[in-house]
């Protein structure tokens, strides 16, 4: 079949992409590095940008906000 190369490479993407997803879920699951007693504002920061970047992500995976069809 003519898409047979494009078959393999997707499915190297969506390996690697399931990859990321594990380590930003070990990621979270540590509370993104930080100590409970060392909390400032900039993790505050931090997880903003991270939920801001992951909602844009679902957002266009799922038709959503900006990315939506209607």
């Amino acid at each position: 079949m003519g898409n047979e190369k494009a078959l393999q490479a997707f499915m190297v993407k969506a390996a690697e992409i399931r990859t990321r997803l594990e380590e930003l879920q070990q990621y979270a699951d540590d509370h993104m590095g930080a100590s409970p007693d060392d909390v400032s504002w900039g993790h505050v920061g931090g997880a903003e940008y991270l939920l801001a970047q992951l909602t844009q992500l679902t957002d266009w995976a799922y038709n959503r906000g900006e990315y939506s069809d209607t």
